[in-house]
């Protein structure tokens, strides 16, 4: 195997909103084409709204300062040295082999903070210019896709504490009112995103299935039991019923997450003919920091579905109802109205079957992280 060039693209992100772009620098080596690789990487890169190119004098002068070589190129310790002058939290290697008449080209992501290899991925690029061309935007669309799996997961801390469960304004099945009391949590951020989704698919040895076009959207059509397993992965679960409510609540008693105005556009994605992508920040983001709870998606929980539970839940961590047929879902969804928004409105679905209007977010026991 021949070493053809390599590509170093050093990057860093923040909690950003979905305009916001990581920075990106893209370092070509020797080789055979190498110009014409780094080309099309930086073109791929630049065109999105995920990344920005670094000024290539600022890198190639901390490569001098370090004396870094071609022959340490993938080595740990190197990069990590690199990425601390440079001030960046990520390093994305690119590498391209030849292997017979045809080129490789390899990805390995490495977090500067843990020094731990986040993501590995791999294409052919050849043997001639347009299947380079081809190859190598292939490669860098699922490094754009992915800028978000880059990053640890968001999770808001949601204090311990009491509310009022339910409305007498709701239907019939958000009554009784009652109190309930919850230890503290933590709740995602953000609506899990379809290529989330798609990457953990892929290590359960199921099929892909996600419109790379279309990854930061929600992840939909998903069982119940396929949102509860991806929780599990992750070290969590699907946040209860009451746990959900109480983030979209808070004990001020809202009627929205965002507060008591109505829905607008503004607020939250309802009535609309498709959802947003997950980290788009709307007006709508709850005082706690959670956007989306009210829109876009509807939201598997853990519990069983069963409209007169309020009569019989327990004043303390409720966990829902022992069996049931179907799992309530909670938050309401870009093609609902603006009443299925209500912080107390509930609803319910076949835990075998996802919908097109139905996603998930995961929660966490607070004893599994700590501040």
């Amino acid at each position: 195997m021949i070493a053809l060039c390599a590509f170093i693209l050093i990057a860093y992100s923040h909690v950003w909103a979905q305009t916001n772009a990581s920075s990106v620098a893209v370092i070509a080596d020797k080789g055979l084409y190498v110009d014409y690789v780094q080309v099309v990487v930086e073109e791929a890169l630049q065109a999105s709204n995920r990344f920005t190119l670094v000024e290539r004098e600022r890198v190639e002068d901390v490569l001098e300062e370090v004396a870094f070589q071609q022959s340490g190129i993938t080595d740990q310790d190197s990069s990590i040295e690199i990425g601390h002058h440079l001030n960046v939290d990520l390093l994305v290697f690119l590498q391209t082999h030849r292997v017979g008449t045809a080129y490789r080209l390899t990805l390995k992501a490495i977090d500067v903070e843990t020094n731990q290899v986040i993501r590995v991925d791999s294409h052919h690029i050849g043997p001639d210019a347009e299947t380079m061309r081809a190859g190598a935007t292939a490669l860098a669309r699922r490094l754009i896709a992915r800028a978000d799996l880059l990053r640890p997961v968001e999770m808001v801390r949601i204090p311990s504490g009491q509310f009022t469960m339910g409305s007498t304004e709701g239907l019939g099945d958000e009554r009784p009112v009652h109190t309930v009391h919850l230890q503290s949590f933590r709740l995602d951020r953000f609506e899990v995103s379809q290529i989330a989704l798609e990457d953990w698919l892929v290590e359960q040895g199921r099929k892909a299935r996600a419109d790379i076009r279309n990854a930061t959207l929600p992840a939909t059509h998903v069982s119940w039991q396929d949102a509860s397993a991806f929780c599990a992965t992750r070290g969590a679960r699907l946040p209860t019923e009451a746990e959900w409510e109480y983030a979209a609540r808070g004990s001020d008693i809202r009627t929205f997450p965002w507060g008591d105005g109505l829905p607008s556009p503004e607020r939250a994605r309802f009535a609309e003919r498709t959802p947003l992508p997950v980290q788009t920040k709307l007006q709508g983001v709850t005082p706690d920091g959670i956007e989306h709870l009210g829109g876009n998606v509807a939201e598997w929980v853990q519990d069983w579905w069963d409209p007169s539970y309020y009569g019989a839940s327990p004043t303390h961590d409720p966990q829902g109802p022992a069996t049931g047929d179907f799992r309530v879902v909670r938050g309401g969804s870009w093609n609902q109205s603006a009443d299925e928004l209500r912080a107390s409105a509930r609803s319910y679905h076949n835990p075998l079957k996802g919908a097109g209007y139905i996603g998930f977010r995961c929660a966490q026991d607070e004893t599994k992280n700590t501040e």
